[in-house]
C-alpha cells in the first residue's frame, strides 16, 4: 500500500495529491475479502505468512491512522447524497419486483434482507453499522422493555399462517451514540402500504428463514442480517458490516437506474431531511436520530453538505 499503490493512485497522478481515507479503506476491505475467498481467514501471523495479510495488527493500526492523517492534511471526507423519498421508494419497488420474479430461497433471503435494511435505516434514521448488527435481543416487550419479545413472527404462528404484531419495539444493545448501554427505544408501527411496512416484511423474511428449503445458517440465532458464506450457499453467523451493505444498496440502486453515489448513511441523512420537511420539530428530530447536540444535527440536516469539501480545522 505506502510503496508501490498509493504513490501510483491514479487520483494521485491527476490531482497531485493523495488518494482518499474512504478509497484506502474500501480497497483494504475489498483485499481482505479477496483473501477470504481464497481460504485465509484467519488473523494473519507473520511468522509463517500463513492467514489474512488485512487482518494484522499492523492493517489494523494503518486504518485508523491513515484517515487521522488526511484530516491533518486538511482533507475531510465529504458528507453522504441525502436519500430523497422518492428515491427510497423507487428502491422499495424494485426490490419487491425482483423478489417477485426469483424463485430461489437464497436469492429471495438476500434480497428481503436488503430490503429489510433499507426499511429499518429509513424508518428509524438508524447507521448501517448498527442496522448490520440487528440482534435478536434488541427486539424488547413494548410493556417491559427489560425483556427480550418473544412473540410473532419470531416464534411461529398457529396454523404456520404470516401473521405478524400491530407494532415492534427494538432497543439496540450498543450503538455508536450509546456505548455502554441499550439505545432509547425505537417503536415501529405497522405501515398503511404493506410494501413500505418492515412489519410485513419481517415476518415474510423469518418465515423464509424457517421453511424446509432454508439454506445452511438462515435460521435465526442472534444477528437477524447476516452475509453469505464464501461459497454463496448459506449465511454465516456473524453481523452484515456497513462495507457489504452499502455495496449491496448500490448495486439495487445501479441496476434499478437510480444510483447517483449514495451511501448507507444517505438514508440518515435524507429521513432526517424529509422529517424535518414533514415539520418535526428541534427535539422530536434529535430523537428521532439519537442525536445528543444541535449543532450535529445541523450538520445531517445542511442540505448542500454533501456538495463540497470543508477545510479541516486545525489546532493551534
Amino acid at each position: 500500500m505506502m510503496e508501490h499503490w498509493l504513490p501510483s493512485h491514479r487520483g494521485r497522478r491527476s490531482r497531485g495529491g493523495p488518494p482518499s481515507a474512504a478509497t484506502v479503506l474500501a480497497h483494504l476491505s475489498l483485499l481482505s475479502g479477496l483473501f477470504q475467498r481464497l481460504g485465509r481467514r484467519a488473523e494473519y501471523d507473520a511468522a509463517t505468512g500463513v492467514g489474512n495479510p488485512c487482518s494484522s495488527p499492523e492493517v489494523g493500526d494503518f486504518r485508523r491512522a491513515y484517515p487521522r492523517l488526511m484530516a491533518r492534511a486538511g482533507m475531510l471526507p465529504l458528507s453522504a447524497k441525502p436519500l430523497a423519498e422518492g428515491k427510497y421508494r423507487a428502491l422499495v419497488a424494485y426490490l419487491w419486483g425482483a423478489y417477485a420474479a426469483c424463485r430461489c430461497v437464497l436469492r429471495r433471503l438476500v434480497i428481503l434482507r436488503d430490503l429489510l435494511c433499507a426499511q429499518y435505516m429509513w424508518k428509524t434514521s438508524m447507521r448501517g453499522h448498527d442496522t448490520g448488527k440487528l440482534s435478536r435481543i434488541d427486539f424488547v416487550d413494548p410493556r417491559n422493555p427489560r425483556r427480550v419479545y418473544e412473540g410473532p413472527p419470531f416464534t411461529p404462528a398457529p396454523g404456520g399462517g404470516l401473521v405478524g404484531p400491530t407494532h415492534v419495539c427494538v432497543a439496540e444493545v450498543i450503538t455508536k451514540t450509546y456505548q455502554d448501554s441499550r439505545a432509547p427505544r425505537v417503536d415501529l408501527a405497522a405501515d398503511a402500504e404493506p410494501a413500505y411496512c418492515f412489519i410485513r416484511t419481517l415476518v415474510l423474511y423469518l418465515s423464509l428463514c424457517r421453511c424446509a428449503e432454508a439454506p445452511p445458517g438462515a435460521a435465526l440465532l442472534h444477528y437477524l442480517f447476516k452475509p453469505l458464506r464464501s461459497d454463496r450457499r448459506g449465511f454465516k453467523e456473524e453481523p452484515l458490516s456497513s462495507t457489504a451493505l452499502s455495496a449491496r444498496l448500490r448495486l439495487h440502486l445501479t441496476l434499478a437506474g437510480l444510483y447517483e453515489g449514495e451511501a448507507c448513511h444517505s438514508f440518515r441523512r435524507g429521513t432526517l431531511q424529509h422529517a424535518e420537511a414533514n415539520g418535526l420539530s428541534r427535539e422530536a428530530l434529535l430523537q428521532f436520530g439519537q442525536l445528543r447536540s444541535d449543532s450535529t444535527l445541523r450538520l445531517y440536516l445542511d442540505p448542500q453538505r454533501h456538495q463540497a469539501e470543508r477545510p479541516a480545522k486545525r489546532r493551534k
